[in-house]
This record gives structure tokens, sequence and C-alpha cells, in this order.
């Protein structure tokens, strides 16, 4: 195994130029220790057919890092899409950092979510996502919880509480535990052996991140959060919201988030409260 090292793991799809923001804020992270999967998911032009993005995977491989360029034949979705990048990972690095496309990284973020891992004692770590086109919305320490991005569930499935309130709380320096790691998470690459994206949802893939956080909890994982790390969303529309069905998609799969729940709590209990516990004395 490559100590220290990571994997970037991006599917994408019709995002050229955001993808290439992307990337470029990859090549001036603190940390350069990384290789780089991206699976295209059908975008209408493959990402060979680009000029510049063909320029920029080779100044990176120049760079010393290893690229895995795949595309699916049809287009299945993020969830798919997530698992093929975890299937063909062959670079055998401690990390996994799970990027999405429309995003912007600050220089330290990889370097911040490691040392929440390393120092903190962590199995994955995320940082927190102001949306770019609001980027001084007010900070409040009420945003500051004892857990971020906390959830409480009921026996049934039913989402009674969300703290989802990361893109709000990057104000002080601390690190916290956290239910739900919140889109671009970087975790120790051997949590791929036992926690994947669920294959039953719609190409649109709504509650993707509760599946794989909570999958990640029952299966015994921690998940911290740095109030500090700051990835920027770019809120680019993509494959999922430009569905006419897409509403429909998003009822379907909180309907199927809610039985995978509900069967989690019949065979383990509440394993949310049972996290806290952890955490809280």
């Amino acid at each position: 195994m490559n100590k220290g090292r990571t994997t970037i793991h991006i599917a994408t799809r019709d995002r050229w130029s955001e993808l290439a923001l992307l990337l470029q804020s990859l090549r001036t992270q603190t940390v350069q220790d990384w290789d780089l999967i991206i699976l295209d998911d059908q975008s209408g032009t493959p990402l060979t057919a680009c000029h510049f993005l063909i320029n920029l995977f080779n100044r990176i491989k120049l760079e010393g890092h290893k690229i895995k360029i795949l595309r699916n034949p049809i287009s299945f979705g993020c969830c798919y899409a997530r698992n093929k990048c975890i299937d063909e990972d062959d670079f055998d690095n401690e990390y996994t950092l799970r990027l999405d496309d429309d995003v912007i990284i600050e220089q330290k973020y990889i370097e911040k979510l490691k040392n929440v891992i390393e120092l903190n004692n962590y199995d994955m770590a995320s940082g927190v996502v102001p949306l770019l086109g609001q980027p001084e919305l007010k900070r409040e320490t009420r945003f500051i919880n004892n857990i971020m991005n906390e959830h409480q569930l009921d026996k049934e499935g039913n989402l009674i509480m969300n703290k989802d309130e990361s893109a709000y709380c990057y104000i002080e320096t601390k690190v916290y535990p956290t239910h739900q790691f919140r889109t671009n998470c970087l975790y120790k690459s051997k949590i791929n052996k036992k926690v994947r994206y669920p294959d039953n949802l719609t190409t649109v893939a709504f509650r993707e991140e509760g599946f794989f956080s909570f999958a990640a909890i029952i299966a015994g994982y921690t998940i911290g959060i740095n109030t500090t790390a700051i990835c920027w969303h770019l809120q680019t529309p993509s494959g999922g919201n430009r569905r006419q069905d897409y509403a429909e998609c998003v009822k379907i799969d909180d309907q199927t988030f809610r039985e995978w729940v509900k069967s989690k709590f019949e065979k383990h209990g509440n394993f949310l409260e049972k996290y806290n516990k952890r955490f809280i004395k």
C-alpha cells in the first residue's frame, strides 16, 4: 500500500469547464501525493474529445500523478459511477477522496481532511460546502452543533431532524464528529471493501450520501468534519436536475431510503443514537 497517498474519484457528466476548474484546484493543493480516476457517465461528447482537457490531463501526468479516464456506454447515474470508480481503483493508495465535479477545493483542503483522520482518529472526513454564489452568508455560532450534519431517524425510516447546515459553519478551527459526510469526503480506502453506494436508486441518486455514511457508521467507522476546510459549490445543473421526472425520482429514492433505514433499525436498533453516545458523554 502507498501509505499517505490518495486516490481521487470524480464522476462527471457534461461539465467540461467545471471539471477543468476542479482539476486546477487539485494542482494547487499543498498535498500533492494523489492519483486520479475520472468516470465520464456518458457526456454528450467524451472528455477525451476536449483538446483543453487532454492537455490538462497530460500536464497532470507530467507532474507525477497517475490518471485513469473511464466512460460508461450509457448513463447509469451517480451511484453506479461512484461504484465503478471504486471497482477500477487499483492504485493501492491509503486514502480515497470522493469529489463532485462542480466544486473547487481550497488550497489546504486535502491537508486539512488528512489531519482530521490522522490527528483526530476518524476514519472519514469532510469539509464544509458553501455555495459559490453566496460566499458571505451570515456566519452564526448557533450553527455550530455538538454533531454537525446531525440526523434523527425514526424506526420507520422517516427523517425527523436534519441539521444539514454545514454550508454555513466555517467559522471555527475545531473538528467535530458528524453523522453524514457532506458531498466531498476523504476516507481510508479500506472502507471501500465494506461500504458501497446503493445500486437500487434512480440515476438522480437522491440521499446517496446518507446511504453511504450510515452504512459506514453501522460498519463501525467514524466521520469527522473540519469547519475550516472549504469546498466551493458551483451548483451547475448536470444530468440530474435537468430530467423532467426529477421530482418523481426523488420521491422514489426517498422511499427506498426509508425502507432501507427501517431494515437497519430492525437489525441494529437506533444506530445513530448509539453512534452519538460514542462522542457525547
